[in-house]
């Protein structure tokens, strides 16, 4: 058969509904579709409880030796990788506002790389830190200042600090940022992915001339999350894994029904003379008619659900998922090409008894 022929035999059988096309077409969305879907929203779950953990502060680990923290040496470990951000702590003494003198501000004194790790949003550089709560509190918002018994106060910046479970300190008091060289008493760092090795680089920012009998402590700024976040072990973990190959499995056996199902109409095109080739041509392109439509409509779905309540970049999803989903087309134009193979002009009158 000339190519002209082969087309217009695919596009009638196509139209007029031989080919089955719509039915197996939304099959193909449906299975298909559905286990892509359910792959996608288990990874999105794993992103959000990733999100969870970092922004609940469990991922900032914390190094304590009083008077044993060098704070240049704290700073510097913003520079490693996987750490993003690090500084330093020490206590500061209270703060009086003339607005409320009988109340006290606690406050802390911290290395500049601080505000790396509690995210502070800063509109000047010279002033103190507040959370954001602190700052409703006082009524004061970033550039502000405020009267204090030491004079006046510049509220520099504010930082998000909820009241999930991680260390209170911070969130009820003023933070005085300084790049002084005196000892600090902590070092904290934000470590992602945490790991057993980075968090053990908190060490680094030890005194070289701390006594010998420096008490050392490390932990977490929330430990209510867990200790760690394992992401690599969830991924390869989760239920859905074997999605991208069952999604080639489930178009395999698409792709082999359709053509099962009209092995008396192909039989008998053999009987009357069609080749094998021109068959096989008509067939594929049918198959990759119905197959691409089919992956149009999971595509749509697998897009919707790598969005929803994904808290980063979707198209991370959609890179680990979309081959696996891609890869159903080759499957049913395999499947049809089998099923094909194994239809006989001989078996025509079994077929014809068997329909």
């Amino acid at each position: 058969m000339r190519p002209s022929a082969i087309l217009s035999e695919a596009w009638r059988n196509l139209a007029t509904g031989t080919s089955r096309a719509a039915v197996f077409a939304l099959g193909l969305a449906a299975v298909c579709g559905a286990l892509a879907v359910a792959d996608a929203r288990n990874i999105v779950a794993l992103e959000q409880r990733a999100a969870e953990f970092v922004a609940s502060g469990a991922s900032v680990r914390v190094l304590s030796a009083e008077s044993g923290v060098t704070g240049a040496s704290c700073d510097a470990l913003a520079g490693v990788e996987g750490v993003g951000g690090a500084g330093a702590l020490r206590e500061h003494p209270a703060l009086r506002l003339d607005a409320m003198p009988d109340n006290p501000l606690p406050a802390y004194t911290v290395t500049p790389g601080f505000a790396d790790v509690l995210g502070v949003d800063a509109v000047t550089a010279e002033g103190v830190w507040l959370s954001e709560e602190t700052a409703r509190t006082l009524e004061a918002v970033p550039g502000q200042n405020l009267s204090t018994a030491e004079g006046t106060l510049t509220i520099a910046g504010t930082f998000p600090y909820p009241d999930d479970g991680r260390d209170v300190r911070p969130g009820y008091a003023a933070l005085v940022p300084s790049a002084d060289t005196e000892p600090f008493d902590e070092c904290w760092a934000r470590v992602w992915p945490t790991s057993e090795s980075t968090q053990e680089l908190l060490l680094f920012a030890v005194a070289a001339d701390s006594p010998e009998d420096t008490a050392l402590t490390t932990g977490q700024l929330n430990a209510s999350l867990g200790e760690t976040f394992d992401g690599a072990a969830g991924f390869d973990g989760r239920i859905t894994r074997f999605a991208a190959p069952s999604t080639v499995l489930a178009g395999l056996l698409l792709g082999f029904v359709a053509v099962r199902l009209r092995r008396l109409e192909f039989a008998s095109a053999l009987h009357v003379g069609q080749s094998r080739r021109s068959q096989l041509a008509t067939t594929l392109l049918e198959t990759g008619a119905w197959s691409a439509a089919g992956l149009v409509l999971a595509g749509c779905a697998l897009v919707l659900a790598s969005h929803l309540g994904h808290p980063g970049e979707p198209g991370e999803v959609l890179v680990v998922v979309g081959p696996g989903l891609l890869a159903t087309v080759p499957g049913c134009l395999a499947g049809a090409a089998l099923a094909l193979a194994l239809v006989r002009e001989d078996h025509l009158f079994r077929y014809f008894k068997d329909r």
